[in-house]
Order: structure tokens, then C-alpha cells, then sequence
């Protein structure tokens, strides 16, 4: 059962995912001459990209504290902890849009690759010097009012356990004194983990938008990184406490 049912569901997500290329090309095609940070693309992938999560019977969504997005500037960076590969589409049913920050040899993959580049998302060589350098390139969409997304664990982590930050979204805070918006999700290690293609039928899925963090009111990159570490940590502990009790 649970063979046949992850081979529908991929099949499902095959299909959005050419059906995403179609539609993002159109979009890109109509819109980047005046839109230089491809928000509108962005959001014809996202509307497909959900579709793994939002199609699916036998899961359900709960969102926290979405009202938080709109506290504080505009532009931030969203930062999450890192689950599963069904992190990605679950974030995607959030009613907001951002960027995302992926590796590099995402980009050079047929049909993903090409929906991210014509989307906008940001490319960063992982393990190099060049990994800072890239980075900058999320800046310009946030100071014009956009949101981009990094998952500051770096890769995701086993049986939904927190792992250590890394800095370069806290550095990029600092240096442009753009806000945090921590974002914690819970439950799709458990339909999807890691090292495996084959999901769980039913499960519930959580995901909570915590406030802004400002990052004027902290001395050092280590502080404000340890701060959001703290806090999504707890949101993580009260989620899965959540998922628990029913």
C-alpha cells in the first residue's frame, strides 16, 4: 500500500512539476521586463509547488501566527528548520511568497534548474569561498520589499532533531539590517524521511511563523544566531508536543 501510494504521489508531483514549467516560462515571458526579481514567476511555481501537500487527502495542515509576516519591514529573511524534502512544498502553502536560498548543483538540474532561474531563486556554491559572495545576491529583492528563505541548518536533520545553525543568514542580517522571520515545521520527517522515496499515507503537518526578529538589539552575529536557535527550538519542542497529544 504504502509503495503504490508514494508512486501516485510522485507521479502527481511529476506532473506539477511540468505543468509549473509551462506556466512559469509564460509568466516569465510576460513579465521580466519589468519584473527584474521575477516575484510574479515565483508565484506560479509556488502555486504548483504546494500541490504535493495540498492535493493530498490524507494529510492535514496547520499553520500558526501567520499574522507575524506582516510585522516589522517588508523584506526579511525567512529562516526554517529542516525536515524533510517535504519542507519545501509545505512552506509553499503559506499565503505569503518568498525566495529561496539552494545549492548550486539544483540549478543545474533539467526542469528544476530552469523553473528556479526563471523564477528568481538564488544559487550559492556550498563549501567554497564563494558561498559568502553569493549570498549578496539576496539582498536587492529584500530591499525591495521581498522575502528570502534559507535553511541555516545547512541540510536536514534526522528524526526532526534541531541541528546547529550556520551563520551566513545572521551575518546578512547584521550587515543590512534585515529582520529575521523564523518559520518551524513539524511532521514531515515523519511522512517523508530522509534517505527515502516512500511516504506515509496519513500524517499532520505543522508549521508556525514566529515574530520578526530585529536584528539592532543584538551586539554580535553569535547572539542573534543563538537568539533565533533558541526560539525555534522551543516552537519545535511545543509543535511536536502539539503532534504528540493529537
Amino acid at each position: 500500500m504504502k509503495t503504490i501510494y508514494s508512486i501516485l504521489v510522485w507521479l502527481i508531483y511529476g506532473i506539477s512539476f511540468v505543468l509549473s514549467l509551462i506556466f512559469t516560462f509564460i509568466a516569465f515571458i510576460a513579465t521580466f521586463w519589468f519584473d527584474k526579481h521575477r516575484f510574479i514567476p515565483n508565484k506560479v511555481m509556488m502555486f504548483f509547488g504546494r500541490s504535493m501537500v495540498s492535493l493530498n487527502p490524507f494529510w492535514t495542515v496547520t499553520h500558526f501566527g501567520v499574522e507575524n509576516v506582516h510585522k516589522g519591514p517588508k523584506g526579511k529573511i525567512v529562516i526554517a528548520n529542516h525536515q524533510s524534502f517535504l519542507d519545501m512544498p509545505l512552506l509553499a502553502t503559506l499565503p505569503f511568497k518568498m525566495k529561496w536560498v539552494s545549492k548550486k548543483e539544483l540549478f543545474n538540474v533539467p526542469v528544476v534548474g530552469w523553473i528556479l532561474k526563471m523564477s528568481g531563486h538564488i544559487s550559492v556554491d556550498r563549501g567554497t569561498k564563494n558561498a559568502a559572495k553569493s549570498l549578496l545576491a539576496m539582498n536587492p529583492p529584500i530591499e525591495d520589499g521581498g522575502m528570502v528563505m534559507i535553511f541555516p541548518e545547512g541540510t536536514r536533520s534526522r528524526e526532526g532533531k534541531l541541528k546547529t545553525f550556520k551563520k551566513g543568514a545572521f551575518y546578512a542580517s547584521k550587515d543590512n539590517n534585515f529582520h529575521i522571520l523564523p518559520i518551524v515545521v513539524e511532521g514531515t520527517y515523519k511522512l517523508l524521511p530522509p534517505d527515502t522515496w516512500k511516504m506515509n499515507v496519513k500524517g499532520n503537518l505543522y508549521i508556525s511563523v514566529l515574530e520578526p526578529v530585529d536584528p539592532s538589539g543584538f551586539d554580535s552575529v553569535e547572539s542573534l544566531s543563538d537568539y533565533v536557535h533558541g526560539l525555534v527550538s522551543e516552537e519545535l519542542d511545543k509543535l511536536q508536543r502539539i503532534a504528540t497529544t493529537g
